[in-house]
């Protein structure tokens, strides 16, 4: 048997390794394909040619010369006006859906973005983009994309070729819902085709931190606050999630003034949370925990600080924590930062030694800025501007605007001091105190706090630690290539899975794999996920769903959100298997091989038997899989009551529900009070009946299977529940 020569060579000490160097707010589903369409003739829209290269000296020659401010450009913009009028071409699918699709071609891009303007969708209609292989596919964008801005801005889409494709029922008029207002062409490489890491200079500079590091364990909740910013689809900036006196989770992001040329440029910035590596190592994060849009509140140029509310508040699965602040003026005698060099996967720089206020340079108010002298851990680097500085207590002190550090020499970065922005300015629009201080309560500081809690509460698990390096390890039977333990292989293994134990009764929201290798040849393969109890080995097979191949990206982090909620015991099992696959189909995880007598936890199956990869060794080798698990309610199980008497909370019931649920109250409902999101953070369609003073009927009829959540706004603060949907 194949399977035990394997093992046998094992033993003998024949160990190969192959060592490789190391999504936004939608419905989800793909785009209609019909007889006709792919034949049809789809008019395209060309940009006028550019030189990367040219552009890409004139972005770094601008960063030079620009005072050493530390944003990142990375596009360069083409103004047009493309609408379902006077572009595109419209057909009609054989059940009378209207499609209208235009492509857009701007020669050598990395890759495109969109700004749309007038935008407003009807109730029904679907919205896509993407490149020409499809194999990056955004949306489906719908009318709960709207915005009262009428701006949306998108996602890069990898490639020099976008195309739009709009869906809307049959009956609809097509009517003018949207405009192409600005194409992005992305001469530096913000993404890739098979990577989303930036082109230029390949990864941020070797002295950097990764964020997820032992030396950044214990700013972990700092950590999920911090964001990437990708300003009106042409620059890339860092920024933070921040706290207010009045804690009602208004989703305020702190950054520089700089990075908003125009105060309406908030409008169309996409922020993305826990875009980062899952260890101690550069492996590329997944970037679809993202918003899209904001609204300015605060700018001021002469203290380079901005604050903008995001156009909603982020969902429990992107694990939101505000941050604290301190304006006391008082100085800490260390500092660390949290930021997004060129764009890149989230790091983390530290300064040991006391900072000092100085001066920046005449463009800016006198004495306004903090200078770290010389960084002891890290460094900041362009796309780091507009990330937090935090005092010893983990408050915000002040966001950077420049400076000349960088991995050569660390010395002399700049920050806008957190207490000048607060009232130097009296104008409400040029300062913070209006906004972070609602209630005028004259604090100093404010502490952070994570709003979700008991079973929002969410949190993401890995067994990864800075010991670990990632490699795709392969098997070789007789000095043959026989695939991969992680995947794809001849050897007989048909799945592979990791082993997790998580305090609490948590329920697993999704996974992240760290693929290595992905080459689909169009067979239909899928990766089937799955879940299992067990105490040694995998047993009762919790949960299962099926991912299409071409979903996934190798080199990077990619999640998989569940489609429902999967309660394990103490210890369970989570991997996947492979099937549909041709033979020259190829999928691979990232996995790490540890010490003799570490801790093993990952677990094959060949036949109808599982193995502990350490066991099957004499020498102890273990190993784990490069996989991340988010799970909610981590730190407990909530018995939520069917009758409410606190009228500061909410019940559900029936939950999980085939139809509708009840929504109890303790406090009088009113329908303008009471929003219901999908595990997105989107907001969804629902049917309301039977309202009561502290009741209401909520039927989600029409949605597809999955996890709602149900926020109820009782006068003081928003509530949350989530309720699972299984119309079945």
């Amino acid at each position: 048997m194949l399977f035990m020569r394997i093992i046998l060579m094992i033993l003998a000490g024949i160990f190969l390794f192959e060592y490789s160097s190391v999504g936004q707010i939608s419905q989800g589903g793909k785009p209609l394909e019909f007889l006709g369409l792919k034949s049809a003739k789809i008019p395209v829209e060309r940009m006028p040619d550019l030189d990367n290269d040219i552009l890409l000296k004139q972005a770094i020659g601008e960063y030079n010369n620009s005072v050493q401010l530390k944003p990142f450009r990375f596009a360069t913009s083409f103004e047009v006006n493309y609408t379902v009028a006077n572009s595109g071409v419209w057909t009609t699918a054989n059940d009378g859906t209207q499609i209208w699709r235009l492509n857009i071609v701007s020669e050598g891009a990395k890759s495109l973005n969109l700004i749309f303007s007038s935008f407003n969708l009807p109730a029904g209609a679907r919205l896509f983009l993407f490149n020409e292989n499809t194999k990056h596919v955004l949306g489906a964008f719908t009318s709960f994309n709207n915005k009262s801005t009428g701006k949306f801005a998108v996602m890069p889409v990898a490639g020099d070729e976008i195309t739009v494709q709009y869906e809307i029922p049959a009956g609809y008029d097509p009517d003018e819902t949207f405009a192409v207002s600005r194409v992005n062409h992305d001469f530096a490489g913000i993404i890739k085709s098979d990577d989303r890491r930036p082109f230029y200079p390949t990864v941020a500079g070797s002295c950097n931190i990764d964020v997820n590091c032992e030396i950044g364990k214990d700013w972990s909740d700092v950590r999920d606050a911090a964001c990437r910013l990708i300003v009106n689809g042409t620059e890339v900036c860092s920024g933070t999630l921040i706290n207010n006196t009045a804690e009602d989770e208004t989703p305020y992001v702190i950054s520089a003034a700089h990075c908003y040329d125009r105060w309406e440029y908030a409008e169309t910035t996409i922020y993305a949370f826990n875009y980062e590596s899952p260890y101690c190592s550069p492996l590329d994060g997944d970037p679809s925990n993202s918003v899209s849009g904001a609204i300015m509140k605060a700018r001021f140029d002469s203290l380079d600080f901005a604050l903008a509310e995001m156009s909603l508040v982020p969902p429990p699965e992107y694990r939101p924590y505000y941050v604290g602040w301190d304006k006391s003026g008082t100085m800490s005698d260390t500092a660390v930062a949290i930021h997004h060099p060129w764009g890149d996967i989230k790091k983390i720089s530290f300064d040991y030694d006391k900072p000092g206020f100085s001066d920046f340079n005449s463009h800016y108010v006198d004495n306004a800025f903090i200078k770290v002298g010389r960084w002891d851990e890290g460094v900041t680097e362009s796309g780091s501007s507009g990330g937090g500085l935090f005092n010893r207590n983990k408050n915000l002190i002040g966001t950077l605007t420049g400076g000349s550090a960088k991995c050569e020499k660390p010395i002399d970065d700049y920050f806008a001091r957190f207490d000048m922005a607060w009232d130097y300015k009296s104008d409400i629009t040029k300062q913070l105190k209006h906004w972070l201080d609602p209630e005028e309560t004259g604090a100093s500081y404010v502490y952070g706090k994570r709003f979700y809690q008991e079973e929002e509460l969410c949190g993401a698990f890995t067994n990864l630690t800075d010991e670990d390096e990632h490699q795709l390890r392969t098997i070789t039977v007789d000095g043959d290539f026989s695939g991969y333990w992680g995947g794809t292989n001849d050897a007989g293994i048909t799945e592979v899975v990791e082993k997790f134990s998580i305090d609490g009764a948590e329920t697993i929201q999704g996974v992240s794999l760290g693929v290595g290798r992905v080459y689909d040849t169009g067979s239909g393969g899928k990766v089937v996920i799955k879940v299992y109890n067990g105490t040694n080995l995998p047993g009762q097979l919790l949960y299962s769903q099926s991912v299409d191949l071409d979903f996934f990206v190798e080199d990077a982090m990619n999640y998989i959100g569940f489609e429902s909620d999967v309660q394990p015991d103490g210890n369970f099992y989570i991997g996947f298997e492979l099937e549909n696959m041709s033979s020259t189909d190829t999928f691979a995880v990232y996995q790490s091989v540890r010490e003799t007598d570490s801790v093993n936890f990952f677990y094959f199956k060949s036949g109808s038997m599982w193995y502990n990869f350490a066991n099957i060794n004499p020498d102890g080798y273990s190993a784990s899989n490069v996989f991340e698990v988010v799970a909610c309610n981590i730190y407990g199980e909530s018995d939520e009551p069917h009758v409410v008497d606190d009228p500061l909370q909410i019940a559900v019931y029936p939950n999980p529900t085939n139809s509708y649920f009840t929504l109890e109250t303790g406090t009088e409902i009113s329908l303008k009070n009471i929003s219901v999101f999908n595990l997105l953070g989107q907001q969804v369609e629902v049917i309301y009946s039977n309202q009561q003073e502290k009741k209401i009927r909520i039927d989600l009829w029409g949605n597809v299977a999955g996890v709602y959540f149900v926020r109820f706004n009782n006068g003081k603060k928003f509530v949350t529940k989530k309720i699972s949907y299984f119309p079945w």
